[in-house]
């Protein structure tokens, strides 16, 4: 079989599996998520550049709880630790250490999406936002469209809503993204495309309570692409994970930046792309990105959807932001 032929025999693969997947289950409640580390190109294993990143290093995560997998986002909650959301309604936790081992692991599922009268459309978690401050986290769900307020730790649910802005939506193509900005605001990108525009809203607070203004505006991502994440980094800039899947090329990825001021009432924005992934370079289902910082060096950390299935893994990658001139950071 030549590589032309098993290039596109994956793209098939994929696709199929990105549509409808074939989920795996292994009855365990298991804790324990190990790691295996990965190459970003098994062609030039001295590669570290992609685009404007430097690559730092990559893991494959496992586990054999059947909770485990479906990543859709993904927040750093301080000492190392990360906090996702799988599709299933799960939390994932999970700590790195300094010497490249994993620890305080948790795969649990979130409070009240499970049990009589709540189906499988009401625990479709897509996006994460996480409050440093208060430690309180809100999760968005598309298949019944939906905002979830959890307290700390996500020990309960403490409020939950269904905003009318987001009930136009088609099922499955809800609120993909949402992030807390560090002003209290919080942005909402849905994932459906109208003329390769995704819609998207601005919060002037917490997305669950009453009193909060929302201002519409419209999101153009790169040509071929969706937004899949998309978190702040600490000079104020939005990252943005968006992912396409084609013919033979199977799954990409494309990480951009956008500058907040440029939000506003209607307007129709894009952002700067700082770097690609495709083979053969170290890549999947990309969907959940994080940032961490240490010193003055920003940190961008991406994780994969494996879907559930056998043919895709959980990825996740590290990479080094480089600083940026102030003229293109926000205003304080």
């Amino acid at each position: 079989m030549t590589a032309k032929v098993k290039r596109l025999a994956l793209g098939i693969i994929l696709a199929v599996l990105t549509v409808g997947g074939v989920r795996t289950i292994y009855p365990s409640d298991s804790q324990v998520i190990s790691l295996r580390r990965l190459a970003l190109n098994p062609d030039n294993a001295a590669q570290r550049q992609v685009g404007a990143l430097e690559f730092i290093a990559a893991w494959e995560l496992r586990s054999r709880n059947e909770g485990f997998g479906g990543i859709s986002a993904l927040v750093s909650v301080g000492d190392g630790r990360f906090v996702g959301i799988g599709d299933a309604g799960t939390v994932i936790g999970f700590r790195l250490t300094e010497d490249g081992r994993i620890d305080r692991t948790t795969i649990a599922p979130l409070p009240n999406v499970h049990g009589p009268n709540v189906s499988y459309k009401d625990r479709d978690s897509e996006g994460l936002a996480y409050d440093p401050d208060s430690g309180q986290y809100w999760v968005s769900f598309e298949g019944n469209h939906a905002i979830r307020r959890y307290s700390k730790s996500f020990a309960q649910q403490t409020r939950m809503i269904r905003p009318a802005i987001l009930q136009k939506l088609p099922r499955n193509k809800g609120a993909e993204s949402i992030v807390r900005l560090q002003d209290g605001r919080f942005i909402i990108i849905a994932e459906s495309l109208d003329d390769d525009m995704h819609s998207a809203w601005i919060f002037s607070g917490d997305p669950i309570e009453s009193t909060t203004t929302i201002t519409p505006f419209t999101f153009r991502p790169p040509a071929g692409y969706r937004v899949t994440d998309a978190a702040q980094l600490p000079d104020g800039r939005i990252v943005l994970l968006n992912r396409a899947i084609g013919f033979p090329s199977g799954f990409t990825a494309k990480v951009s930046l956008l500058n907040p001021d440029s939000i506003g009432r209607d307007r129709v924005l894009s952002a700067d792309v700082i770097a690609s992934l495709s083979a053969p370079l170290l890549v999947d289902n990309m969907e959940g990105i994080a940032v961490t910082s240490d010193g003055d060096s920003m940190f961008l950390w991406l994780i994969s959807d494996n879907n559930f299935t056998l043919f895709q893994r959980t990825i996740l990658m590290k990479f080094r932001l480089p600083d940026q001139p102030d003229s293109k950071k926000p205003e304080a």
